[in-house]
């Protein structure tokens, strides 16, 4: 295991391992267990199965994908590679203690390109998992949302709490996302009032981590980590107006595992850092991270190709971490720190740059 997940793993425990208790002795199935988040979630669940007696289900489309990525855990017992097709229904006849479902594209390509795909998952695939948390009993329902769900808020001190809400124009491309995250919410909240399933849903801010598909992510974070691996200089535009909370990803796996574990049911609860930082600042942190790093950062003035500040439908304010906050959870990965330590995780891990020349 890489030395960088190996001391958030150790970082995890050794702050929360009372807050896990709840984990022990469960069975566990995370959908979309391939994804970015998701990945690491999985993978830390399976980094402590055997001491915590879990039985884990992981569901994955592709399967080839995750024996590479899981592989020195498959041999386990406790570990279990699934691909069935919950959008149809397709669901074991298992009773599982806890369903984190994060299945669901979560970048801009998909939103133009495959709509209903994005839709799917979040609509049926979340009503299936529903029905059969509804049928076999469950102890936890977990919806992976996000903070997208608020659209173009107006808050005087651009803070959004849970009960904030905003516009979101239904027409607009990213809206498959955003509106299907919303109806998922909804049924979470029926499914609690009319049957009493115990389900909570956790709004996800922007998160990064090394985990990133750099063959297949086209956001900034990975297209810069790529750009820094085959040594290319980085150009910006200089905005330090433009700021983003951003989470690293060891600190949103905690706040998954502490929503899931004592988060009230019916609710939601926001999940992100305590500060917001410029993608300038961003950038920099992660040229600098390393003395072997040869990129360097040209930055430019904002002109009329520069679009990273510019309203598209929804703003991106602070989520408030208040109700996450008093379920015990802190931050404990500054965003410097956290963007050296993805940097420095595919630095030590040049064979996963996902086609990156070497």
């Amino acid at each position: 295991m890489n030395r960088i997940i190996s001391e958030d793993y150790e970082n995890l425990l050794s702050v929360y391992d009372d807050k896990f208790e709840g984990l022990k002795n469960s069975t566990v199935l995370i959908t979309g267990a391939n994804g970015m988040i998701a990945s690491y979630l999985s993978e830390f669940l399976s980094y402590i199965a055997k001491d915590y007696n879990i039985q884990l289900y992981l569901q994955c489309r592709n399967l080839e994908r995750a024996r590479k990525k899981f592989g020195q855990y498959l041999d386990s017992e406790y570990i279990h590679l699934v691909n069935f097709d919950f959008e149809d229904n397709d669901i074991p006849d298992i009773r599982f203690d806890y369903i984190m479902h994060a299945a669901s594209p979560a970048s801009s390509k998909p939103f133009e390109e495959t709509p209903v795909d994005v839709i799917s998952p979040n609509v049926l695939g979340t009503w299936y998992l529903l029905q059969h948390a509804k049928k076999k009993g469950i102890r936890k329902f977990l919806l992976f949302s996000a903070g997208s769900v608020y659209g173009e808020v107006s808050t005087g001190d651009n803070v959004v709490t849970e009960n904030s809400y905003g516009i979101v124009d239904p027409l607009w491309n990213r809206s498959c996302y955003i509106e299907s995250k919303r109806l998922a919410e909804q049924m979470c909240f029926a499914f609690w009032r009319q049957y009493e399933v115990p389900a909570s849903f956790i709004r996800i801010c922007h998160t990064y981590g090394p985990t990133f598909d750099l063959q297949r992510d086209t956001r900034i974070i990975p297209r810069v980590i790529k750009q820094i691996l085959q040594n290319e200089d980085i150009e910006i535009y200089k905005d330090p107006d433009s700021v983003i909370q951003y989470t690293y990803i060891a600190d949103m796996v905690s706040a998954i595992l502490l929503v899931l574990l004592e988060g009230k049911d019916g609710e939601a609860y926001n999940a992100g850092a305590d500060e917001l930082v410029s993608m300038d600042d961003i950038i920099k942190w992660m040229v600098n991270a390393d003395n072997s790093i040869q990129s360097t950062v040209l930055e430019k003035k904002a002109d009329e190709n520069y679009i990273f500040g510019k309203s598209n439908g929804t703003k991106y304010p602070k989520l408030s971490n208040h109700k996450l906050s008093e379920l015990g959870w802190k931050q404990l990965y500054s965003a410097k720190k956290g963007f050296e330590r993805v940097v420095k995780y595919y630095l030590e891990e040049p064979c996963l740059c996902g086609g990156v020349s070497q």
